[in-house]
């Protein structure tokens, strides 16, 4: 099997023949605090760039933001090699293990690895380098993430996090070289490699990837499947748990959950739930009297067209028996009515528009237009006594637009609910 055409079973597969230390744990803190601190200020400097773009970019300079971004990251990041290369290919080097026997080499290949990065004298310019990429790095994700190109966040981290993690591991590694007799590295054998920089970049990438997501378990999984690393899975939990709780105490949510509240999209949380015990439909719903609602027969198109110009911001009508009965008859799209009245046989003023059953229609006469077919006769409905939280579950696992509100007793229409309206009930209370 070769899933990745690089002759691996994972994407950036690295076998660690050197297990961790227990004093290494103080490391691997420094890794969590770092994934926890760039994650809060991540998604707070970004939420700030994403309100930036909202009100000055527009869409229609959607290539030109991509052009300039791309010139100009182009132009920073080509200066350092660590930034220079592919995220994924950055990730792949970073990820490796150093020989046991780590020989002085030049830039670029030998036994120091790619880049001289194993060759103990190299240490300060790859530390060097490895900081100027994480700022490089983190400063590019958060300006360029949300942008109108199709990209991700999960690499961007991983590569972030990885930088800053393999620069810790040649500083530990470092100091093990030059103080190998201090208390801190007693666990380490003489004249023997102790510290691995490459498990640093693999918890540095947990880390960064939780600090930004502020998703737990679920990296620890991928991690252990993009790498393979069994025997760091300990640390590997270390290192997110920490980060989760800093970034916590910085910013609640990861960047997906502050974008969703950023643009206004009608997501139901887990917290809404709280918020609505006792609560039944009738008190969050939209009463009838605040909706457009349309008759099932005798609606002359002169006045649907009225009440589609002077209700732009509905995208659907509850239509009802009559004007004074209310009752319930079905739900119609507002797109699909405009149309169907758009067509040059319904020009005239004289038109009558139906939306009963197709022997209502037929009774009006020959200026008659049926739209029955573009009714729901069925849409999802509730009773005003209903549960607010059966509500937020209909909306989690039907997904309707809308959900009607009707009486049991005679299916009168009493309102209607969308999941903006769930929201704003929960934000006010």
């Amino acid at each position: 099997m070769n899933p990745f055409r690089t002759g691996k079973l994972v994407m950036f597969q690295a076998t660690y023949d050197r297990d961790w230390h227990f004093f290494e744990t103080v490391f691997f803190v420094i890794l969590g605090v770092f994934g926890g601190v760039f994650g809060g200020l991540c998604i707070r400097l970004h939420l700030r760039v994403a309100a930036w773009r909202r009100r000055h970019v527009r869409p229609s300079h959607a290539v030109a933001e991509a052009a300039v971004l791309a010139l100009g990251t182009t132009a920073i990041t080509y200066a350092n090699v660590y930034t220079r290369a592919d995220m994924g290919e950055l990730l792949a080097y970073l990820l490796q293990e150093c020989p046991a026997t780590t020989m002085a080499s030049s830039a670029g290949g030998g036994g120091g690895g790619w880049n001289g990065m194993c060759a103990p004298e190299n240490a300060g310019r790859v530390i060097v380098g490895l900081l100027a990429a994480t700022v490089i790095r983190a400063a590019g994700t958060v300006v360029a993430y949300g942008c109108r190109v199709p990209c991700g966040i999960f690499v961007p981290s991983m590569a972030i996090g990885a930088s800053f993690g393999r620069m810790l591991g040649t500083i530990a590694q470092h100091l093990h070289r030059t103080f190998p007799k201090w208390a801190l590295f007693a666990q380490c054998a003489p004249d023997t490699p102790c510290i691995t920089p490459a498990t640093y970049a693999f918890l540095g990438a947990a880390a960064a990837m939780c600090g930004v997501t502020k998703v737990t378990v679920a990296v620890v999984v991928i991690m252990y499947e993009l790498t393979g690393a069994l025997n760091f899975i300990v640390p590997t939990m270390i290192v997110v748990m920490v980060a989760r709780v800093i970034g916590d105490a910085i910013v609640e949510g990861g960047i997906s959950e502050q974008l969703i509240l950023l643009n206004g999209l009608p997501f139901l949380g887990e917290d809404e739930d709280e918020c609505l015990l006792d609560t039944p439909a009738a008190a969050i719903m939209r009463p009838v009297e605040e909706l457009v609602v349309l008759p099932a027969t005798g609606l002359a198109l002169h006045r649907l067209q009225s009440l589609l110009n002077n209700s732009a911001g509905f995208r659907g009508f509850p239509v009802v028996d009559s004007e004074s009965e209310m009752r319930l008859v079905g739900y119609v799209l507002r797109d699909a009515v405009v149309r169907a009245i758009a067509s040059p046989e319904s020009s005239s003023e004289e038109v009558v528009v139906s939306f009963g059953s197709a022997t209502s229609a037929n009774n009006g006469g020959s200026g008659t237009i049926s739209l029955a077919h573009l009714v729901n006769p069925s849409p999802t409905t509730v009773r005003p006594c209903t549960a607010a939280e059966t509500v937020v579950e209909i909306f989690r696992k039907l997904g309707p637009r809308v959900v009607l509100v009707a009486s049991e007793e005679d299916g009168t229409l009493a309102g209607l609910l969308t999941r903006k309206d769930i929201l704003r009930h929960t934000r006010n209370h």
